[in-house]
């Protein structure tokens, strides 16, 4: 098993955690860029400076005041002051380089064919066959790791990454454009039974991007009818435990890598910080969260924050591999300085 006990092995399950959550990073902001460049395009309204601010803050850009659509993609795309696909996919390609010997070649080449493909691209003509190759491009990632990788530890963490990373993204994304729409005062009343009803078309169009930010949005389909809601989005992309794509998902197999990597018996601090997590979403009232948005996060986070300690020193210390990203500040998962 990989402990902190070998300077090596705490090195090697640093960097397989950083390959997971770096991918699914590229993969999250590749899509939401898409999403929100034709979301731009949809609204009735003709969106202001105000909709870019708000976007790279979601998309881990706080101090940004551009408001310009042309330079927020740029930025997105390709930039090295925060958190960008082409960032993350070059530290993603970084951590396979340290751990190659413990990954299948196939899944290494993948990798380091994704690097070229994103570093020489020219994405400016047209956008979306850019991003829509990222996305498909990590789709054959994770099909080639869960198909050609042992089924061990270093697959564990791999997945770890990947998972924690896609709990504290889905989280914000649905907490802060829930706590963002209800700070803006779009028009809409309730019903009896406290659901939201009489959304604004921008309202409308608002959660069916996050739930396309997700890849969810036919399930959501397949699930709820009556058009979108905020009540069931935030149940879908949230609570719902059989949903690959949503946070509760994520967590409990965030929480079951764990416990592989630990074996029977043990409880580190990390399992039982993912046990809390866990119960978190699986206790949490839906009506809560969509009033409270801004204090489930802050609760979210905190766990998390407390999880890159515990993991740290669980299992990557005394690892040389730095442990932050920017763009990280106020959330928490396995990261690593660009």
């Amino acid at each position: 098993m990989i402990t902190a006990g070998t300077a090596m092995l705490s090195r090697a399950a640093t960097s397989l955690t950083l390959l997971g959550r770096h991918l699914e990073r590229a993969d999250h902001l590749a899509r939401i860029l898409g999403v929100h460049v034709a979301l731009s395009l949809d609204r009735t309204d003709e969106p202001g400076p105000d909709f870019w601010i708000r976007f790279m803050e979601l998309a881990g850009w706080p101090s940004v005041t551009t408001g310009r659509r042309d330079q927020a993609v740029e930025m997105l795309v390709g930039g090295t002051l925060g958190p960008s696909v082409r960032s993350s996919v070059e530290a993603a390609r970084t951590a396979a380089q340290a751990v190659r010997p413990s990954l299948p070649s196939e899944l290494y080449e993948q990798v380091n064919a994704l690097h070229w493909r994103v570093h020489e691209a020219a994405w400016q003509p047209d956008l979306y066959p850019f991003l829509t190759d990222v996305q498909l491009s990590i789709r054959l990632v994770d099909g080639l790791m869960e198909d050609t990788m042992s089924h061990d530890e270093a697959r564990d963490f791999v997945r770890l990454g990947k998972f924690l990373e896609r709990a504290g993204n889905v989280t914000a994304l649905v907490t802060r454009k829930s706590a963002e729409l209800a700070d803006w005062g779009s028009p809409r009343t309730r019903g009896a039974a406290s659901e939201f009803v009489g959304l604004s078309p921008e309202d409308a169009l608002e959660w069916t991007a996050v739930l396309k930010s997700c890849f969810a949005f036919e399930s959501y389909q397949a699930r709820y009818s009556g058009g979108v809601t905020p009540e069931h989005v935030i149940e879908c992309l949230l609570l719902d435990p059989n949903l690959p794509r949503s946070a509760r998902f994520a967590a409990g197999v965030a929480l079951e890598s764990v416990s592989r990597i630990d074996g029977p018996g043990r409880r580190s601090r990390p399992r039982r910080l993912l046990i809390r997590l866990e119960s978190v979403f699986e206790h949490a009232d839906t009506q809560w969260v969509a009033e409270n948005p801004r204090d489930f996060d802050a609760q979210c986070g905190d766990l998390l924050r407390q999880l890159v300690v515990a993991m740290r020193e669980a299992y990557f210390h005394p690892s040389k591999v730095p442990a932050s990203v920017m763009g990280d500040e106020g959330r928490a998962m396995p990261q690593q300085q660009q």
